[in-house]
């Protein structure tokens, strides 16, 4: 939950995909250059939130590390971040606020990708929020050949904050929410159940006493102290020599819903807009067209808001022909199976991609994918390789297999007192290796409130 620490900004659900502040070779910041200065501890001290008041003594140097690093060698990375932030930051503090959680949460989106809404890692998290597919599904977030709603900052706000809200009630500290952000809420229950500890820096202060399986990752371990760094700088810009922000530069937009198979660059136009401007504003969709069998989501500024809302009342449909065309254009194409079997299709996966969303988008099962393309693990696919899409009748045949994969998409449990994984497994007819595959588990070891993640 990696681009280059220059712009592309850590991730949400899963350890090691970061795409955020930091990459492999500077997750710890440089310690030379002049210290702090008792002015700068000054300003850092002010406007203090609820998360860093609840930092211990022992643990500040770390936070001063990062801080010094963002004050000293990586400053204009943090005046670029920063201005970025400007068009979402008011929007996204007003969302944790509605969920009665701290509004500096709000920074966290930094730490990830430097508000970046079309930023991706090579492990396949995505937008400003950096989800992972399986955690951007579970927390309601549409992921297909159509749409990316991990790349809709204004849906991904909401998912983020239900998805660190739900870490905070299962830890009840926020840095160690925070560190299960990161890490994964797994990966940080096993850290504190071998450390005897309740908390992130608590843990960190026995990290190396932990054996290889539990100890967090160094990107983990900088993660919550980049984090807090970040929000004492944002909270003190202007004191601090940085250009303060400028509330005019947020995003005013209007939400419009669009029917299923709108042509979006009719929209455009009809709203006076490029289809570059149009995509910065709704960088979640995939096509030109909006999704063929579903409403959804696009936003214009407030400007042309009236004649969004006009549009999508009378708006050009695409004929069913076009539509047919834009579900395959790229994708698929017709073919046969080396068996002869006709109906069957060639799909070339893409970023973002999962068996489930591919088999929602080609009306069929992830039971059906695996067997046409004799698939055991659904988590060994890659981007560019090329899946057989099986006919009707391939489809049917592994449906009629009665496995409990033929369902489709993903679902969430919840662990409850005295489960373990092997009891998980026959509530749920799936096997223990699935359970451990789909949630990042190197043991057998859960706790209590720990959301697993279900392929079905």
């Amino acid at each position: 939950m990696t681009l280059c620490f220059v712009l592309a900004l850590f991730c949400a659900g899963c350890s090691s995909k970061q795409a955020g502040l930091g990459g492999p070779g500077s997750l710890t910041p440089d310690t030379g250059g002049a210290p702090l200065t008792d002015s700068e501890r000054a300003i850092l001290a002010r406007n203090k939130g609820k998360i860093a008041r609840s930092v211990p003594d022992y643990a500040q140097p770390m936070v001063d590390q990062q801080t010094k690093y963002f004050l000293r060698n990586g400053r204009k990375t943090m005046a670029v971040i920063s201005k970025r932030s400007e068009r979402y930051l008011a929007y996204a503090k007003g969302v944790f606020r509605s969920y009665n959680m701290p509004e500096e949460l709000a920074y966290l989106a930094l730490v990830e990708s430097g508000y970046n809404t079309e930023a991706r890692s090579h492990a396949g998290a995505a937008g400003a929020w950096q989800f992972m597919p399986y955690t951007g599904m579970k927390f309601g977030l549409q992921q297909d050949s159509w749409q990316d709603e991990r790349m809709d900052i204004y849906k991904a706000t909401h998912a983020a904050a239900r998805y660190l809200k739900g870490l905070y009630e299962d830890f009840n500290d926020w840095p160690t929410a925070i560190a299960a952000y990161n890490a994964g809420e797994g990966k940080m229950g096993r850290a504190c159940k071998a450390a005897r500890e309740r908390t992130f820096f608590g843990v960190v202060r026995k990290n190396d006493k932990l054996d290889e399986k539990t100890r967090l990752k160094e990107e983990t371990r900088q993660y919550v102290p980049r984090f807090l760094a970040v929000t004492a700088i944002m909270e003190n810009l202007d004191d601090l020599g940085f250009e303060p922000l400028d509330p005019t530069n947020q995003r005013q937009v209007t939400r419009v819903t669009l029917a299923p198979g709108t042509d979006l660059k009719a929209m455009a136009r009809a709203c006076s807009m490029s289809w570059t401007d149009f995509k910065s504003y709704n960088p979640h969709f995939r096509k030109n067209i909006s999704h063929a069998k579903r409403s959804t989501s696009a936003y214009v500024p407030v400007w042309a808001g009236d004649k969004a809302v006009a549009y999508a009342r009378k708006p050009v449909r695409v004929s069913r022909t076009m539509l047919a065309a834009a579900s395959g254009s790229s994708r698929t194409k017709a073919g046969r199976t080396k068996g002869g079997v006709r109906g069957t299709r060639s799909y070339t996966l893409r970023s973002g991609d999962t068996l489930s969303s591919v088999a929602r988008a080609h009306n069929t099962s992830v039971a059906a994918l695996l067997a046409a393309n004799s698939l055991s693990d659904p988590h060994s696919l890659h981007v560019g390789q090329k899946l057989t899409i099986p006919g009707k009748a391939v489809a049917s045949a592994s449906r009629s297999t009665g496995k409990s994969s033929a369902r489709r998409g993903a679902s969430s449990y919840q662990v409850q007192p005295k489960d373990n994984l092997w009891q998980i497994s026959r509530k749920l007819n799936v096997s223990v290796d699935d359970l451990k595959r789909w949630n990042n588990l190197e043991g057998q070891n859960i706790h209590v409130g720990q959301r697993l993640v279900v392929l079905r």
